[in-house]
């Protein structure tokens, strides 16, 4: 299912399409139970912009998937910052 953005993902001037990059090419991806909104499970993803992109390029990406079929949403977009460049660090996956 193809998922919907909202205004607030474009605050930072992240471009959809390179949001939708960094989705589909993460390099990390966790659960985020204490930030769930809305009935829904938020879902953290770091990735690069697109496939030029330096590694210090990174991406940070928030949706909130339901499991009641709606579609997900893409809510949050910016460069990669101190707080999930932290949440990355100290949980580490194999």
């Amino acid at each position: 299912m193809t998922p919907k953005w909202t205004a607030s993902s474009d605050k930072h001037g992240v471009a959809r399409p390179d949001q939708a990059y960094a989705i589909a090419h993460r390099t990390y991806v966790d659960h985020l139970p204490q930030e769930s909104i809305d009935d829904g499970e938020v879902w953290l993803f770091i990735g690069p912009r697109h496939a030029q992109a330096l590694p210090e390029d990174e991406i940070e990406v928030l949706v909130n998937v339901y499991s009641d079929g709606r579609p997900a949403r893409i809510f949050h977009a910016m460069p990669l910052g101190p707080k999930f460049r932290r949440h990355r660090e100290e949980n580490p996956h194999d």
